[in-house]
């Protein structure tokens, strides 16, 4: 490793300490429970929610084009959009607008 290499990991090793001290690196998640939820029963909620309003609200609307219904879901995250921008969003993007979590699969909804 050069000596330019070896530099800039020092100082580098430096900073990272520093901010760790000052707290400025923690996990957002640090001491909080993470809870999953399978995407199954995040769609069955939803269908109860859905059912039991008997009236369609903006949670049916996809939220970037905002005039199709929601008809896909990004997995892993199981964020919704209609299947159109969903598509437009994996192929341009490669990561949800919502979380950034990488887009591994689309699943449709019925």
């Amino acid at each position: 490793m050069s000596q330019l290499g070896l530099i800039l990991q020092e100082s580098m090793g430096s900073e990272r300490e520093a901010r760790t001290i000052l707290g400025l690196l923690t996990d957002p998640m640090e001491g909080a429970q993470r809870r999953s939820v399978s995407l199954m029963r995040l769609l069955e909620e939803t269908e109860n929610a859905e059912k039991g309003g008997g009236e369609v609200g903006n949670d049916s609307v996809c939220c970037v084009c905002m005039g199709k219904k929601k008809g896909a879901a990004f997995i892993p995250c199981g964020h919704t959009f209609c299947r159109v921008c969903s598509r437009e969003l994996w192929l341009k993007r490669g990561t949800c607008p919502l979380c950034n979590r990488s887009i591994l699969d689309i699943l449709h909804i019925f």
